[in-house]
Formats: C-alpha cells, sequence, structure tokens
C-alpha cells in the first residue's frame, strides 16, 4: 500500500470530533500501568527484606513483567484480532487491578511474579493496541497533539511513581503503596468505561517487513544500538534505589528527593527531547551514549560528594526520558515508509531491555555489590556508542 493510500484511508475512517475524554482516559492508563511496572524500582530493598529474597532476584519482577509484555504486545492483537478493542482496553485496566491487589497480600515471591505476570498481559496489550485506538478518536490532523498528550501520562509516573512510593512505601509499607494504586486504577477503569468507544481492529502483517528492513544498510545495528542504550538505562534504574540507600547512604528523605530530582529531570526531558531531535538528531545519538558513560562512572564518586549524587541521578533521569523519544525519531527519519514494522522491533527493545538490564546488573550487584553495576552500564553504552556511530556511517538520515 502506497504512503498517500494509507494516508488517505486514515483519513477517512478518522471522526470528525476530538473524544479528549476518552483520550484523558488512556493517558491516566499509561500513567497507571507505568507507575504500577516501575512501582517496585523504588520499593525494591524493603520488598526483598519482607519476602526474604536477594535485591538481584527482587530485581527479576521488573524483568518478568518485561518479559510477559513483549510475549503480550506481540500475540494478544493478532490473536484477538476479532475482539473491539474497548473491550481489550478495559480488560487490561481490569488486569492492572487484580495485579495491584495480589502484590499487596502477597506472601511468597512466586505469588507476587504471578501478579507481576498479570500486570506484564496488561502493560504490552494496552500498549500494542493504544496507536489503533487513538486514531480513532481524534481527526487524523490531531493525532499528533493526542499522543503527545497520552504519552505525558508515562512523565506522570516517572515524576510521581518513584518518590512517592519511596516515601509512603516507608510511612505505611510497600503493600498499602500498591493498595492505593489499585483503587487509582479503579477509578480510571471506571472513565473508560463511560468514555472509550467501541473500536474496531483492522489485521495487519508485521512479519515480513520487520525481516527485510532488517536487512538495509545499517539497520540492524542501529536497533542493536538501541536495544543496547535502553538496556544500559535500564541497568541503572532498576537499581537506583540499592544505590542510593546502600552505596550512598541515603535515609528516606534523601532516597525520596533523589527521586523527584530524577523525575523532574524525566518531565524535562520528554517535554524538549522532541525539539531537540528535529534540531540535533544524529548529534543527540552519539552524544547521549557518550555523556552517559560519563555519568556511570560518575556516579562512582556521588559517595563522598552528595550534591553531585543528586546531579547525576538527575542527569540519568533526563537520559532516560529521552532515549526512547530520539530513537522514535530515529524511525519517522530512517524509516518512514516502514513505520511500522520498525515500531514492533522498537516496542520489543523495551521490553527486552528491561529483562537484560535487570538479569544482567543483579547477577553482577549480588556478586560483587551495588557499585559494580556502575563500570558495567558505562561499559555496555560505550559499545552503544560504536555501534550508534557504525550504523549512521551506514544508514544516512536528514
Amino acid at each position: 500500500m502506497s504512503t498517500s493510500q494509507a494516508a488517505f484511508e486514515q483519513a477517512e475512517s478518522s471522526p470528525a470530533s476530538s473524544n479528549w475524554w476518552a483520550i484523558l482516559a488512556m493517558m491516566l492508563g499509561v500513567a497507571a500501568l507505568i507507575s504500577a511496572e516501575l512501582l517496585p524500582v523504588s520499593l525494591l530493598t524493603q520488598m526483598a527484606q519482607e519476602l526474604n529474597i536477594s535485591m538481584g532476584i527482587a530485581g527479576q519482577m521488573i524483568s518478568t513483567t518485561a518479559a510477559v509484555a513483549m510475549l503480550s504486545g506481540l500475540i494478544l492483537p493478532s490473536l484477538l484480532i476479532k475482539v473491539d478493542r474497548r473491550h481489550l482496553i478495559l480488560s487490561f485496566s481490569l488486569l492492572l487491578i487484580i495485579s495491584c491487589f495480589v502484590t499487596a497480600q502477597a506472601q511468597t515471591f512466586w505469588t507476587l511474579l504471578c501478579a507481576r505476570v498479570l500486570l506484564g498481559i496488561a502493560v504490552g496489550g494496552f500498549w500494542a493496541i493504544l496507536a489503533a485506538v487513538t486514531m480513532k478518536l481524534v481527526p487524523a490532523e490531531r493525532v499528533g497533539p493526542a499522543f503527545s498528550f497520552i504519552f505525558s501520562g508515562v512523565s506522570l509516573a516517572l515524576v510521581a511513581a518513584a518518590p512517592l512510593g519511596s516515601y509512603f512505601g516507608e510511612q505505611v509499607g510497600w503493600r498499602v503503596v500498591f493498595v492505593a494504586v489499585g483503587v487509582i486504577s479503579i477509578a480510571i477503569f471506571a472513565l473508560q468505561l463511560l468514555t472509550v468507544p467501541s473500536v474496531k481492529s483492522q489485521r495487519e502483517a508485521h512479519h515480513d517487513g520487520i525481516a527485510k528492513i532488517l536487512k538495509r544498510p545499517g539497520v540492524a545495528l542501529a536497533f542493536i544500538a538501541m536495544l543496547l542504550s535502553f538496556t544500559g538505562n535500564q541497568m541503572l534504574y532498576i537499581y537506583m534505589r540499592p544505590y542510593m540507600e546502600l552505596y550512598l547512604g541515603f535515609n528516606i528523605e534523601q532516597i525520596s528527593m533523589s527521586w523527584v530530582l530524577f523525575g523532574v529531570a524525566s518531565f524535562v526531558g520528554a517535554t524538549f527531547a522532541g525539539f531537540l531531535a528535529q534540531k540535533a538528531l544524529k548529534q543527540i545519538l552519539l552524544g547521549m551514549p557518550f555523556t552517559m558513560v560519563i555519568v556511570a562512572f560518575a556516579l562512582l564518586l556521588g559517595q563522598s560528594i552528595h550534591p553531585l549524587a543528586y546531579f547525576l541521578i538527575a542527569c540519568w533521569g533526563f537520559f532516560g526520558a529521552v532515549l526512547p523519544i530520539i530513537w522514535s525519531t530515529w524511525i519517522t527519519k530512517a524509516l518512514p515508509d516502514a513505520a511500522e514494522a520498525a515500531g514492533g522491533l522498537y516496542s520489543a527493545a523495551l521490553q527486552v531491555a528491561a529483562i537484560i538490564g535487570a538479569a544482567l546488573s543483579g547477577t553482577f550487584i549480588d556478586q560483587f555489590g551495588v557499585s559494580s553495576n556502575m563500570p558495567l552500564t558505562g561499559a555496555v553504552m560505550m559499545v552503544t556508542l560504536v555501534l550508534t556511530l557504525a550504523s549512521l556511517q551506514k544508514k544516512r538520515i536528514e
């Protein structure tokens, strides 16, 4: 199908007016899903201690969710091709609610993993159909602003989930925090029930497109670099709480402040990443991993210079928010005729990165201590820099 034909068909199927209440419900759904997925990062130490497991094993809560989300996103949309997408959105929100309450009462690590599996199904399925549903909620010319608003839910989760989870986890316990997220998710489910309209699906094929685009010059290298950049970011982010608590010796107030700075920096990064990408995409693709190498190694100095640690933690929050947006922009520039297939690889890379990051860093931390994670992350970002440079030399972009 030609680009012009696809654009014409999209315009034909777009609604005449915008359903911003439904867009709000989708944005809040994203915020709740991301919050539930990332809460263990700020509660990792407490959860590991209460369940009597190591931090490395506790970190696999994140990797388990990511693994299931990857499979869910790849399988469910085609498996449930005939199901109204409204019903799927509501079903995924219900799974989120169930997951939160099961997590809150879990007495064993295996019960906790079951809850994270349910969450993974919800996360992967929700993200997989998000674009298709959004395109049915607003006219074609408003899809861009609608996506920007929905993705602000990610920033909202990053700004609020970690610092609030860390603070209230210390005050009332991590179980109460998950109950609170479950209650909030019930309210979001009610809003979705009232506002999200019926959305019929359309059968699409992806596998041939993915195979073909990977054979293009520099594309396979770029996706490996993308995967490694996401992995490096996850390696430090997932184990940021143990770094602050065990390596820096921060108390709960300092940890909460660090998460606030991290979240605010993430919001700033997400806000300005699009503008930066339009102005200097290639320079940022190379500059990001280079700077992240420096920050990863500099974090080792934070033990003796706490103000520096605050600054570097905020820097990592900024970079973590910019990375996915920059690589998304690269897809639109380098693969404008295969953005959908490339988007599937991009989504898979995000989930695989969380799996690899949690497993690799968890293993090193259990064997060599928290401080080993910083040079390990720096090494991964060095490889990312080399591969990104090689891919840009083979695949030129505007």
